[in-house]
């Protein structure tokens, strides 16, 4: 390359004075959906820009340059980083030199396209604690956090209008309530006054029905005083007036009322309607929310898995009925989970907290994503840990008429692979119990034959272990019925019926594709382990004591293996115990790994669920690195060649 470019191109820019003409549409107007932008009108121009050429002398001619050889130019890399001096979250030299090309090289005219964009948050500077798929993707992830606060800002606002409207709506109730009560009081008064007028009458009209005798006549004119009767006949008239004036009055305030009860319900219907109408906004406001929070978090997932990162969810278990139970834990929030202690609160932090209400469904929909990829060919891990009685059998196997995360995985499974026809699909189940340091297959008709572990590096493989091919939702019933039937099971005093033994629960998923050839392998491991209990608390003898002995033995290497993984440490002690040597596979970064710990909301049982959680929170912090994928190219026969 001939170095002089960089100098004749600086020297052609400093000489051209004249600005490019203005830009020419030569397309049409174009809408496409931008992530935090929405859809945006995008339209091709003609334009005149500078371009930097160095000359080859092989061919004589002067050819454009790479972007990253003129990026080792002084001038471009000045510009460059008078760019990120001015935009510290614009991290990216490459978009930065791609800009200026577009710009003609000028830093101040991309400092401001990229304002104008993205606003103020290039201004900060790109914070390494937080890690991204790649070096610009902060900038979604910063824009869906506007665009959140932005939400529950007009979410807040149309909940103080609703608000304000109720509380008219309650003082005009109010009102009209009073209005009625004084109609109520005039009407009894005007049919009061109709009774005694209906008396009068009655009395009127008995007086005038008698003959008045002669004499009687004479003896009354006599004993009437004019002047008394004209009292009388000034009070009657008065009474009269007074009754049409009542009258006309009631009638006029009834009328007046009526209008006014008209007026508030045309009022209150039309209050209503705007309080529906902002409801509905309300609910839309919220749907919004929740869709960008889901998208968030779907990010969120989806950074973890590329990270390797363990992913620990915690489910509470439901409140013993005995009298006088308390419960110790609350659910404020769906990562948080609070321990109620004599001291105060403490508060953990998982992927996931389900709380004693959440449904089987709810747990698995959660975990569902992990588990389709086995498809893909992955392999997938979920453990399920806790102490005996929290809900672990529960959540894994369930019951029979709401199934747990064994049969549902594989009955998706069963139900994806019908769906991807131009596919070849087998599915097998293994299924190992580890009793007392002891391998047994549940699935072999000779339980008595030894199985063996075989390694080779971080491979290791149970060979011996009897594999059946599942084509229906029948066949997963009875493999699951068989499985609970020859498992160890015993009763102690902490739980009715408490598994002695870990179950792991291997499913195959091996898929070819017949066009390409390529052919991918994916391995489910549910590993549901035995309860962690005290030896005092279980009152464990003889053989229930052997039994309890082992399972807290392999829980505690468990939880060496994840603190040496946690530390970085050179050796981790997978072969101290066989649960942890079986599992190797899957801690050792070969698997997506999914960790469920489940507490019980007694506060008997507080001393067991801190430990629990305290374990759920170490292991949160492991990172196995990003699983491989399973995928091996078939190779082709003469004939199909």
């Amino acid at each position: 390359m001939n170095v002089s470019c960089a100098w004749c191109f600086w020297k052609f820019l400093q000489s051209n004075k004249v600005r490019p003409t203005a830009p020419t549409l030569t397309q049409d107007v174009i809408g496409v959906d931008i992530q935090g932008k929405g859809t945006l009108r995008i339209c091709m121009f003609e334009d005149r820009i500078n371009i930097c050429k160095y000359y080859d002398a092989r061919t004589g001619l002067w050819l454009p340059m790479p972007l990253n050889w003129e990026m080792k130019i002084d001038f471009v890399r000045h510009r460059i980083q008078q760019v990120i001096k001015a935009l510290p979250g614009l991290v990216d030299q490459k978009e930065i030199a791609a800009a200026l090309r577009q710009c003609n090289y000028d830093p101040d005219e991309v400092i401001s396209i990229y304002l104008t964009i993205f606003g103020d948050i290039l201004s900060e500077p790109h914070k390494p604690t937080h890690s991204y798929p790649d070096s610009n993707s902060f900038r979604t992830h910063s824009e869906k956090e506007r665009v959140i606060e932005e939400l529950q800002k007009k979410l807040q606002s149309k909940e103080k209008e609703a608000e304000d409207v109720l509380q008219k709506n309650s003082s005009l109730s109010q009102e009209s309530q009073h209005l009625s009560d004084v109609v109520q009081n005039l009407t009894s008064r005007v049919v009061k006054l109709e009774a005694d007028k209906r008396v009068a009458k009655e009395k009127l009209r008995s007086l005038l029905s008698h003959p008045i005798d002669p004499n009687a006549k004479a003896n009354l004119t006599v004993s009437v005083n004019p002047q008394h009767l004209q009292q009388v006949r000034g009070l009657t008239q008065g009474l009269r007036l007074s009754s049409k004036k009542l009258r006309s009055m009631v009638y006029d305030t009834l009328a007046d009322m009526q209008k006014q009860l008209q007026q508030f319900r045309a009022e209150t219907q039309l209050m209503i309607q705007r309080h529906q109408q902002e409801h509905r906004a309300v609910q839309e406001l919220q749907a919004l929310y929740h869709k960008e929070a889901s998208e968030r978090r779907a990010l969120h997932n989806k950074l973890l898995e590329l990270q390797g990162k363990i992913r620990v969810f915690c489910r509470c278990g439901r409140q013993s009925d005995s009298a006088g139970s308390t419960g110790c834990l609350e659910v404020p929030l769906d990562q948080e989970l609070l321990l109620l202690q004599k001291g105060g609160k403490r508060k953990f932090i998982f992927d996931k907290v389900f709380s004693s209400n959440a449904s089987q469904k709810q747990v698995y929909e959660e975990i569902l994503p992990m588990i389709t990829s086995c498809l893909d060919g992955y392999n997938v891990c979920i453990l399920s840990y806790g102490q005996s009685g929290s809900g672990k059998s529960y959540t894994m196997m369930g019951l029979k008429d709401n199934p747990g995360i064994n049969i549902r995985s594989v009955t998706e499974l069963l139900r994806l692979c019908k769906e991807r026809e131009n596919y070849t699909y087998m599915i097998k189940i293994s299924v190992l119990e580890i009793y007392v340091e002891s391998l047994i297959d549940l699935l072999s008709e000779n339980r008595q034959t030894e199985v063996e572990i075989r390694g080779q590096g971080r491979s290791v493989t149970v060979p011996t272990l009897t594999q059946v091919e599942v084509k229906t939702e029948e066949d997963i019933l009875n493999i699951m019925e068989m499985v609970g039937r020859n498992s160890h099971l015993h009763s102690n005093e902490a739980n009715a019926e408490s598994s002695c033994s870990h179950v792991l629960l291997f499913v195959t998923v091996e898929c070819t594709d017949p066009v390409s050839g390529v052919s991918t392998r994916g391995v489910l491991t549910l590993c549901e382990l035995a309860g962690s209990e005290r030896i005092s608390k279980t009152q464990a003898t003889g053989q229930r004591l052997t039994e309890t002995a082992a399972i807290n033995k392999s829980l505690m290497v468990l939880g060496q293996v994840f603190g040496a993984l946690r530390s970085n440490s050179l050796h981790v002690p997978f072969r101290n115990s066989k649960l942890t040597h079986v599992l190797q596979p899957c801690l050792s970064g070969d698997a997506k790994m999914c960790v469920i710990v489940h507490v019980s909301p007694d506060v008997e049982d507080a001393a067991e669920t801190l430990n629990t959680l305290t374990f759920g929170t170490s292991i949160r912090q492991i990172t196995l690195g990003k699983p491989p994928q399973n995928r091996t190219q078939i190779k082709t026969t003469k004939a199909e060649k």
